[in-house]
């Protein structure tokens, strides 16, 4: 156990990154680490606290391991609660959550878990920084780790105040669920990606059975995995011979996804490849032709690249062909709020006939806001507002060791991100096979400098 006198880590935020780092700074004598959650969730997060058995992991369990250098790790604890478990299996969410707080726990000696919500930080001047919490008190740090998962979702495009302050419009299905929806009720929900299918399914799963109608630009739901997943080729393509750009690289990608069909594979087997180097390929292209992309064909990428379990993706398929899930192309032209319900019309992307719906609630699935702005966050806000951190469209600034990049562009000694607020140096940076490294490489940092 590390003594009250060694140096102190508070990590903020205590999903997946959160329990890593705690467990890699923790064990074998390391600094003490104090890990902060809101939620008093130390582990599973937002991500992995469901209790609902359909919520599947979108990833197949030989690639979750929360130990970079050790990737059967996962494989190990989930096998020895069910010897069929193998490395191609989709597991439950909630499971991975227990086994993150197991994580947590082996390392307890050296964790102290706090229940509460950071809103500022004062940077060290002769001593450590000060953390200010929510309820009036403050706490001291050496180093300052920003964990912060996801960040809240996006606000549908086309609802205006009315709709949003309304009790039948759930912004955050996830954090706070609002009322119960009656069971033969049609439901709006904004998005059709992961959390969309997610939702859909825990309202199937709840006895629902009133018509469920998922909106977006595209319409594009993920694509589903393969059953069994395919372990990534040791020799991905040569990107390096890949142009520079966005176009150049969709037609690099689509050619390689030909040549591999020929020899008997898929696209998912060109994506999967790409995994170790995507992160370099992001890094080579200039700042407009990554603007590019996410405009052009972020929506396409993130429908293939981030894939529905094969279980998943048959259910949905199932509720589609009975009728009772509607997938719609085009966005909110206009909405009427009534006593017993809410008329929603919609201009469907390509056409000019209008559909129009009348839905009992409405919930919003439309992902993570990716601008720290555009969130309610207020120790994000605070370090904004301190010149401590720069925001980007797609996160903020940060110095590839994970140190955080101040208003004059200098690096800072102790205040540090991981996660999704690196997204505009690495894009590849919300899941676990590019997490876990993450948070092994900077918890080795921050132990040599206790």
């Amino acid at each position: 156990m590390p003594s009250a006198s060694a140096p102190a880590v508070a990590v903020v935020g205590a999903g997946f990154c959160g329990a890593a780092l705690a467990w890699h700074l923790a064990r074998a004598g390391g600094p003490r680490v104090i890990l902060i959650d809101g939620r008093g969730e130390f582990g599973p997060g937002l991500a992995y606290r469901t209790a609902d058995p359909r919520h599947l992991l979108n990833t197949p369990a030989g690639r979750m391991s929360a130990l970079a250098d050790d990737p059967e790790h996962f494989v190990r604890w989930a096998r020895a609660r069910d010897p069929a478990v193998t490395g191609g299996s989709f597991l439950p969410r909630g499971l991975y959550g227990d086994y993150l707080r197991q994580l947590v726990a082996a390392v307890e000696a050296g964790v102290t878990c706090l229940t509460g919500h950071v809103v500022d930080v004062e940077p060290p001047a002769a001593g450590p920084a000060a953390l200010a919490l929510a309820d009036g008190s403050r706490l001291f740090a050496d180093h300052v780790v920003l964990a912060p998962g996801n960040l809240p979702p996006r606000l549908p495009a086309g609802l205006d105040a009315r709709v949003r302050a309304d009790p039948r419009y759930v912004h955050d299905p996830w954090s706070a669920p609002g009322p119960a929806i009656a069971p033969a009720a049609a439901v709006l929900v904004f998005g059709t990606g992961l959390s969309a299918l997610d939702l859909a399914l825990g309202l199937d799963g709840a006895g629902h059975r009133g018509p469920i109608h998922l909106l977006s630009r595209h319409g594009l739901l993920p694509q589903a995995h393969r059953d069994p997943a395919r372990p990534p080729d040791p020799h991905p393509p040569a990107y390096a011979d890949w142009p520079a750009t966005a176009r150049g690289a969709l037609h690099a990608l689509r050619a390689a996804a030909r040549t591999e069909a020929a020899r008997g594979g898929d696209w998912r087997d060109v994506l999967a490849d790409l995994r170790p180097v995507t992160q370099a390929i992001w890094r080579c292209w200039p700042a407009c032709e990554r603007e590019r992309f996410v405009r052009h064909l972020r929506v396409y990428w993130e429908a293939h690249r981030h894939r529905a379990a094969p279980a998943t993706a048959a259910a949905i398929a199932e509720l589609r062909a009975a009728g009772r899930l509607h997938v719609h192309a085009g966005r909110v032209e206009d909405m009427s709020l009534g006593t017993d319900a809410i008329a929603a019309t919609i201009r469907p992307r390509g056409g000019s006939a209008r559909v129009h719906l009348r839905v009992e609630a409405l919930l919003n699935a439309t992902g993570p806001a990716p601008d720290p702005r555009d969130g309610e966050d207020p120790l994000l806000r605070a370090l904004i507002a301190r010149g401590l951190l720069v925001p980007e469209p797609l996160g903020a600034r940060v110095a590839d060791d994970g140190a955080v990049l101040d208003a004059h562009g200098h690096a800072s000694t102790w205040l540090h991100a991981v996660g999704s607020l690196r997204r505009p140096q690495l894009w590849e940076t919300t899941a676990v096979l590019e997490l876990a490294p993450q948070c092994q490489a900077l918890a080795g940092r921050l132990r040599g400098r206790a």
